[in-house]
């Protein structure tokens, strides 16, 4: 039972070494205190309790038991911190089937396993003659000791005995068997009787979650070896996908800056720190997913990239906007100068340049804009035209309607078009579901200077109102999703209608599958305000058997959801209808007048209706 679960974790664990581990606590008397860790202050009004085991902030009025911080400071919620609480203190939870129980006990003993091997490695690099090699690639790449032991850095020997090296002290003295150094991806299934390291001749990086638990490895190889980079293999407590290398250093820092940079190696995140830019974790190697923006989301605001400056990194930052985006995360663009190949070197050449690209990185639907309106600005009718696709390709990328249609108005006043015409094209390409947008790879810069961001407003997507309309069909979605796949497919009713962001990717998520529907598909701020209109209550649901009630509220409110399309739609044809007035386009002007005129005679008796189910 989770109750009992609690309890048991409760008396493992105690709430001074927890709260410890992310507060400096001093004690005062019979308790302790320390600065608030969730509002900024200068005088300590944050206070444990040892002998009741709770805590309070006397400054912003938080407090609770442990279960409590963890789910504010880690911003999870009363699962995830049951989970995360119950490993720590080695309770097994009961609920789940026992494969999955199972599957705890092996990435509890994983990660012990992976614990003892990167201290075996870090003894082979700076202790014995085996690890010189590791030693002189440190030199060479300007990191010196005390980072690289900051970092966890080990070396994997060969040579010799050195194939097995690591097998043979862990099955030694480590008390480790075969099987369980096989599962944990230290060493490759025996072959012949003989069992081999994974990692051999490779500098040893270890991959920590953001408690400093060792999840798995990646290692670089000596010389020109391949593979360059070799990394753990997927296990109970690796998996690729999701980690991130350096989170477990940078989240104070990303928690303090709001932002988390990201760049693509282990060099890269190390001379990062070294360069006082202490809130950069690299994607272990792989393309960044989105169970790594999801994890650096809960701690961050805005994800910068700062990949390497080749063609490759180029392509990986444009991609990686898309997966930002997707998560509801703001998303920045950092470009290296001229003559930067990466991060690291960067940073060995001038670590205050570093630090200041990163500062200065602009918004990065701005930056994929500029380089789609590159050579448009200022030029021919044909320039101008090529320019006005490429954007248009941007723009639908870009999931918020305010900061599309902000980036929308930018373009057409750079290309000197009509901002109606632009967007025209646009909604003909968002309907377009068949044909994906092309994506704008961003140019390396030609100079070494970098040059100015736009001097256009940034934008962000608000925390904008939600019309009443919109929010109770939201609400009525939410409770039965299988009710917005049918409003959708036989009133016709399209997100774009919705002019509330949440609203519409809820409604989006919910018509598009049903069946699969649930908050966890919600994201960021969506999940949060979708809580909140699911604690309100809906009357037209206290009685099941009377359909008719929601079948009128959802007509009511796709009625309302319309007429407010149909109006904005009246607003901007006048807009522009007033623009061709003064612009001396006479035949325009009367044409999206006789518009106007059908639309808003017409408006009063557009109906649509839903059937319930």
């Amino acid at each position: 039972m989770a109750g009992d679960a609690v309890a048991e974790v409760k008396s493992r664990l105690d709430l001074v070494e927890v709260i410890g581990g992310y507060v400096t606590l001093h004690r005062a008397g019979r308790e302790l205190t320390g600065l608030c860790p969730f509002h900024a202050e200068k005088t300590p009004s944050f206070t444990v309790s040892p002998e009741r085991q709770v805590w309070y902030c006397h400054g912003c009025h938080e407090g609770g038991d442990l279960f409590k911080f963890i789910e504010q400071i880690e911003r999870i919620d009363f699962r995830q911190a049951l989970e995360m609480l119950a490993d720590r203190a080695g309770v097994e939870l009961e609920s789940g089937p026992r494969a999955a129980r199972g599957a705890g006990r092996r990435r509890r003993r994983s990660i012990e396993l992976n614990a003892k091997a990167q201290a075996y490695y870090q003894h082979v690099l700076w202790a014995t003659p085996a690890g010189e090699p590791g030693r002189d690639l440190l030199r060479d790449r300007g990191v010196d000791e005390a980072l690289a032991r900051q970092f966890g850095v080990g070396f994997a020997s060969a040579g010799g005995h050195g194939e097995d090296a690591l097998a043979r002290y862990m099955t030694g003295k480590a008390g480790a068997t075969v099987e369980e150094l096989v599962e944990a991806g230290l060493v490759h299934p025996q072959r012949g009787g003989r069992t081999r390291d994974r990692f051999r001749d490779r500098l040893v990086f270890p991959i920590r979650d953001e408690r400093g638990d060792v999840l798995g490895f990646g290692a670089r190889a000596l010389g020109d070896a391949k593979p360059k980079y070799l990394n753990s293999p997927d296990s109970a407590a690796y998996h690729k996908s999701s980690a991130i290398f350096g989170l477990d250093l940078a989240r104070t820092a990303i928690v303090r800056e709001h932002a988390a940079v990201i760049v693509e190696g282990y060099f890269d995140v190390i001379a990062a720190h070294a360069a006082g830019v202490e809130h950069t974790v690299a994607s272990s190697g792989t393309a960044l997913t989105q169970e790594q923006v999801h994890s650096l989301g809960r701690i961050a605001e805005t994800l910068i990239l700062c990949f390497d400056g080749d063609d490759a990194g180029r392509v990986a930052a444009t991609r990686a906007v898309d997966v930002i985006a997707a998560e509801g995360v703001q998303a920045r663009i950092c470009r290296l100068p001229a003559g930067a190949k990466d991060p690291d070197e960067l940073v060995r050449r001038d670590p205050a340049a570093f630090a200041q690209v990163i500062g200065d990185s602009p918004p990065a639907w701005q930056v994929l804009l500029d380089a789609a309106l590159g050579g448009g600005e200022g030029g021919s009718i044909d320039a101008r035209r090529a320019a006005a696709e490429r954007a248009v390709s941007v723009l639908a990328r870009i999931p918020e309607a305010t900061t599309r249609e902000l980036y929308l108005q930018q373009a057409a006043r750079r290309l000197d078009i009509g901002a109606r015409s632009l967007s025209t094209d646009l909604a003909h390409s968002m309907r377009d579901g068949a044909r994906r947008p092309a994506r704008i790879v961003v140019a390396a810069p030609a100079e070494s200077a970098l040059t100015g961001a736009s001097e256009e407003p940034e934008p962000v997507e608000a925390d904008e109102p939600m019309p009443p309309w919109e929010a109770q069909l939201t609400r009525v979605v939410l409770i039965r999703p299988e009710l917005a796949a049918a409003l959708r497919s036989e009133s016709g009713l399209g997100p774009d209608e919705f002019t509330n962001p949440t609203a519409r990717r809820i409604y989006d998520a919910a018509s598009t599958d049903p069946s699969g529907f649930t908050l966890r598909r919600l994201t960021g701020g969506d999940q949060r305000r979708a809580a909140g209109l699911l604690v309100r209550e809906v009357p037209e649901f206290a009685d099941a058997a009377e359909p008719e009630a929601i079948r009128q509220l959802m007509a009511d409110c796709v009625r309302l959801i319309h007429e407010e399309s149909v109006r904005r739609a009246l607003v901007s044809i006048s807009t522009e209808m007033h623009r061709a007035r003064d612009e001396g386009r006479t035949e325009d002007a009367d044409a999206l007048a006789a518009k106007l005129s059908r639309l808003a005679a017409d408006a009063p008796h557009l109906r649509r209706t839903v059937a319930v189910r």
